[in-house]
């Protein structure tokens, strides 16, 4: 069982309860150590809330007294804050977990590019929707051939949270309303677009043009629309939205082929739709004769009850634990399901292009 600190992830955060959750789920990682939050008050109840002992009210105190006693180190804050933690980790060649998406901007990214070696630093970064077990099915049939070859990839995340926040957190925190060259709304929540798309089709964009829109009260960018183009003439596209009423997380992932196409919702995790080419539609879900079947970890309980959000995130952290034990051992740890520093890079670098063709109004080449 490998041996986490947190930094971040109070109990009053909405990353916190589910990364403690999904990271002890199955008896892979066990949270010893912790700066919850920069309040003492919050930061003592957290500690007692997860039965954390080892628990200091500064990073650098934490890091020095326990960097013997800790695996690796989950970064759980703020997004702006996130540079310059990942700075200092990786300075004390500690293991990092971080939370999607790794920085706020293009030059934090190179700046951290100029330091990080993968031979010798361990960095991933968590975007749990991929550890859905219809989605790394699709991944499969993708590969498969099944759909033939793909030719359209659409993701929409619309959310409605700048309209009609949730109840049960404080919403919007004051750093999602920070207005940066990449909108936050673009590294919430298009972060996660470009994973799920390279995590399904393994290809990056070639082109891309973009365009933002303000709706809100808030006089930031909450609506994000963006076209992709990639090679072998396949297309794609991307709409993130915090204004869209009706939606309270609406992830929807499309993928057309020339042979069959398949349709996974979030808010209906278990069932993954496709259409043939010959006009039949199917539904499959856990209970049918899939791929991911034999895997324990899809089957914590039988089909038909639903596994959903920690469960996924769980399915990664196991996977993040493989990856950590690889990298002990001084072994390559890269796999299928756990993305590190170059897929992040990448993800900013697309949401850097997508404002500079949102201000130049026109496509913007990807290198």
């Amino acid at each position: 069982m490998y041996k986490l600190a947190f930094i971040g992830g109070s109990i009053d955060s909405i990353a916190g309860y589910p990364h403690f959750i999904a990271s002890q789920m199955d008896k892979r990682f066990e949270v010893v150590a912790g700066v919850f939050s920069t309040n003492k008050d919050i930061n003592q109840k957290s500690a007692r809330m997860w039965q954390v002992k080892n628990y200091y009210d500064d990073i650098d105190t934490m890091l020095t007294e326990q960097k013997k006693n800790i695996d690796a180190v989950v970064i759980l804050t703020p997004t702006p804050l996130h540079a310059k933690i990942i700075h200092k980790l990786l300075k004390l060649n500690i293991a990092i977990i971080c939370e999607k998406p790794l920085v706020s901007s293009l030059h934090e990214a190179k700046e951290i590019e100029k330091v990080f070696d993968s031979k010798k630093h361990f960095l991933v970064v968590t975007n749990n929707y991929s550890g859905y077990p219809m989605v790394r099915e699709l991944k499969h049939k993708i590969a498969a051939g099944e759909l033939g070859e793909v030719i359209n990839i659409r993701l929409k995340m619309p959310q409605e949270s700048f309209l009609r926040p949730p109840k049960s957190v404080k919403y919007p925190q004051k750093w999602r309303l920070e207005e940066n060259y990449i909108p936050m709304i673009s590294l919430d929540l298009g972060s996660h677009l470009h994973h799920l798309a390279y995590f399904l089709i393994n290809k990056e964009p070639k082109e891309l043009f973009a365009n933002y829109h303000k709706f809100s009260k808030y006089n930031v960018v909450d609506d994000v629309n963006i076209l992709l183009e990639y090679a072998d003439n396949l297309s794609g596209s991307m709409w993130l939205s915090k204004t869209a009423l009706g939606s309270r997380n609406g992830l929807h992932v499309e993928v057309y082929g020339t042979k069959a196409s398949a349709s996974w919702h979030q808010e209906n995790p278990e069932q993954l739709e496709f259409s043939y080419n010959n006009g039949q539609k199917t539904i499959i879900d856990r209970g049918s004769d899939i791929e991911m079947q034999p895997n324990p970890l899809y089957n914590r309980m039988t089909p038909g009850h639903p596994a959903g959000f920690i469960e996924s995130f769980a399915n990664l952290y196991n996977d993040i634990a493989n990856a950590l034990e690889k990298f002990y051992k001084q072994e390559p740890y890269t796999n299928q399901y756990v993305y590190g520093f170059q897929h992040a890079f990448n993800g900013i670098k697309l949401l850097h292009a997508a404002s500079d063709s949102n201000i130049k109004k026109t496509y913007i080449t990807l290198h």
